[in-house]
């Protein structure tokens, strides 16, 4: 599922080339997608509106209108976005189709149907059930150490377990969980009760020195394989540092990968 730096890099894109264009008609090829809504609702509330902004929340995209409403965007497993001049094929599997008055258009495409899309008539954040539940933000400057501590100190779980908590710490999952554990040097399995102080610290920083190169990296880690583990996990991953295997564990029924050498 698209993590932080994943939904972050599809904000980018839809703000490069959706914003300011106004919306000619929408088209919904698979009503499934959509949450709390209707293909006919969501082209009266569209049609005629630009987007005005673009804004992630967690693994959340949402997309401000002219019209006082929010578009939210939840990507699942398989969701993209794709922009195209008319004339151009249609990607596969679109599902959502936003048609400007200029002849481009936006696709929402997801193969697996597990995202959705909703409308909501409003400009508060906290009126979508979805965002008004969500922890703060590991990127916020507002996120400081005292509160990522409070967090490891105050819940006795795993590691891997309490980092993906969304009511915690938002837009955090399976993949960047084992990533902040790799560069911090701590296994992921560890109770949160045994870390030591300098862990704690060392996994605050470590998490926002990740997310933050992510982010910069447009979310692509395949081409720093020698840096990072998780273009590494999978079927016989090697640890970049020493090149040992990695050990592929269940943890509260998610799958976790670490180096046994060099997490501790």
């Amino acid at each position: 599922m698209p993590e932080l730096p994943e939904v972050e890099a599809k904000r980018r894109y839809l703000a490069a080339n959706a914003l300011g264009r106004k919306i000619d008609r929408i088209s919904v090829p698979d009503k499934r997608i959509l949450d709390k809504t209707t293909p006919t609702a969501l082209s009266r509330g569209l049609k005629g509106a630009c987007f005005t902004d673009a804004e992630r929340r967690a693994k959340y995209l949402l997309v401000r209108t002219d019209r006082n409403s929010i578009l939210l965007i939840h990507f699942g497993l398989t969701g993209a976005l794709f922009f195209r001049e008319r004339g151009e094929p249609k990607p596969r599997f679109s599902k959502a189709e936003f048609y400007f008055e200029d002849g481009y258009c936006l696709h929402y495409t997801d193969p697996r149907l597990f995202g959705k899309i909703a409308l909501y008539e409003t400009t508060d954040d906290d009126d979508i059930p979805e965002i008004a539940k969500l922890g703060p933000e590991p990127l916020s400057r507002g996120f400081t150490f005292k509160m990522f501590n409070d967090v490891i100190r105050g819940h006795k779980t795993t590691l891997h377990q309490v980092l993906m908590v969304q009511e915690l710490i938002s837009g955090i999952g399976n993949e960047y969980s084992d990533e902040i554990a790799y560069q911090a040097g701590v296994r992921p399995d560890r109770m949160t009760t045994s870390l030591s102080d300098a862990e704690v610290r060392r996994l605050y920083d470590k998490m926002k020195w990740v997310l933050k190169q992510a982010v910069n990296l447009n979310a692509e880690l395949d081409g720093w394989a020698d840096r990072f583990l998780i273009p590494n996990r999978g079927k016989d991953g090697e640890c970049p540092r020493t090149h040992d295997k990695l050990t592929k564990k269940t943890i509260a029924g998610r799958t976790s990968y670490f180096c046994p050498t060099c997490q501790k």
